[in-house]
C-alpha cells in the first residue's frame, strides 16, 4: 500500500499562486526521479472570507520509503533548485503536510 501525503501551500498573493502553479508543472519529473508520485494538483484562489490563495498537491511514496527522507532528498536536489530559480520563497506563507491513510475501501489503496 502506498503512503499518501496532502501538501497545502498558502501563498502570499494571487500572483504568487499563478507563479507557483507553473513551478509545480516543473516539479513532476524531479519528484518522480525521487520516487514521489503526484496524483493531482489543485488551486484555491483567494476570495473574500476564504483567506489567502492555496495550492494543494496529493502525492504518494512507496510503502517502504521514509516520507521525510524522500522529500528531503528532493528538496536538496539540483532539480528542485532549478525548478525554483527566480521564485522568491517568501511568496510561500506556509506549507502544511498531512499523511493520509486510505480506508480499506479506498480506490487509492
Amino acid at each position: 500500500m502506498s503512503q499518501y501525503q496532502l501538501r497545502v501551500y498558502t501563498l502570499r498573493s494571487p500572483e504568487a499562486l499563478v507563479a507557483y502553479e507553473s513551478i509545480w508543472a516543473k516539479h513532476i519529473p524531479g519528484l518522480a526521479k525521487h520516487r514521489i508520485t503526484i496524483h493531482g494538483v489543485w488551486t484555491v484562489p483567494a476570495t473574500r472570507g476564504s483567506g489567502a490563495p492555496r495550492l494543494y498537491a496529493l502525492v504518494s511514496y512507496q510503502d517502504a520509503d521514509d516520507v521525510q527522507e524522500r522529500m528531503d532528498a528532493y528538496l536538496s536536489s539540483p532539480e528542485f533548485r532549478a525548478d525554483m530559480e527566480g521564485f522568491d520563497l517568501g511568496r510561500i506563507v506556509n506549507v502544511a503536510e498531512s499523511v493520509l491513510r486510505p480506508t480499506i475501501d479506498s480506490p487509492l489503496r
